[in-house]
């Protein structure tokens, strides 16, 4: 999937400040199990009424409709290799008037909205007669409303151009980490001057490899090698003398596990009296 270089200098982003990290290293962001998983949220009006994980190597797509698709169907409603997604039932929508308006743009929907995977990219293919507007790392920036044009397949999302963004973000070079996450409105324009809450339709796509390299990103940043500030003084003579006693004394522990494991072995002489290491400036010595 590709190899993101953590570590390098501090930066500060987005109002937190980031520690100084230790010399870069690759860390590897393999995650194949997640690599074509899409999390699909729809929202009517504001209020999530589904969640789901499609796992489909192929795709998906999203429609409103009795119709099964056929193999003789396929320039209607597309491969029937894709996950077939319904949009949720409108059973839960309180206001009469909403659910009227809502209903009016799921009877167009029969041909749905496919979202294709193709190697690690995301295009979206429009086939429904309701229009869809979208935003989304690919999405033109430009002021106003941003359509999908009818059967014209269209790029929503790019691994490639993610890592390469989050690279980016790590070095600093940017100032918040890259987008991921697609929004999609149905039979209304977006974006507008309107909130999305207050849209018919809504949905939501989150490419799952993205946000858990993400997720990554962050636990290795936060416990990258100097992420906390210890507090330590430089060692000054008496230090150093200490560190020397502790290696004689590692010294001596494994001298005498090495004696006690020879089986009949002569035991060695006890150290006459005032046989002491001495310490010099220069190194170290054993006095006589």
């Amino acid at each position: 999937m590709g190899v993101l270089w953590l570590g390098g200098g501090g930066h500060g982003v987005a109002g937190r400040r980031w520690p100084r990290r230790a010399p870069r290293r690759a860390v590897d962001f393999r995650v194949p199990s997640a690599v074509t998983d899409l999390e699909i949220k729809f929202q009517y009006r504001g209020r999530q009424v589904c969640v789901l994980t499609i796992s489909n190597p192929h795709g998906c797509r999203l429609f409103h409709s009795s119709l099964e698709p056929t193999q003789e169907q396929v320039e209607l409603f597309g491969p029937l290799t894709l996950e077939q997604v319904r949009f949720p039932a409108t059973d839960a929508i309180p206001n009469e008037k909403q659910r009227f308006y809502t209903h009016q743009l799921l009877d167009v929907l029969d041909r749905g909205l496919i979202l294709e995977l193709q190697g690690q990219d995301i295009y979206a293919i429009r086939l429904c007669q309701c229009k869809v507007f979208w935003t989304g790392p690919c999405a033109a920036r430009h002021a106003g409303p941003n359509p999908i044009e009818r059967e014209k397949k269209t790029k929503l999302f790019s691994l490639e151009g993610f890592l390469n963004g989050l690279i980016l973000f790590q070095k600093g070079q940017t100032t918040t980490p890259p987008p991921f996450e697609i929004f999609f409105c149905f039979g209304e324009e977006w974006p507008d001057q309107k909130p999305k809450e207050k849209k018919l339709i809504t949905v939501q796509v989150v490419p799952v490899a993205a946000r858990l390299l993400l997720e990554m990103f962050w636990c290795e940043l936060s416990w990258s090698a100097d992420s906390i500030p210890l507090q330590i003084s430089h060692p000054d003579l008496k230090d150093k003398m200490v560190e020397q006693f502790k290696e004689l004394h590692q010294l001596c522990r494994c001298s005498g596990s090495e004696s006690a494991g020879k089986a009949g072995s002569p035991s060695r002489p006890p150290a006459r009296a005032g046989a002491a290491p001495a310490l010099l400036a220069g190194g170290t010595r054993w006095s006589e």
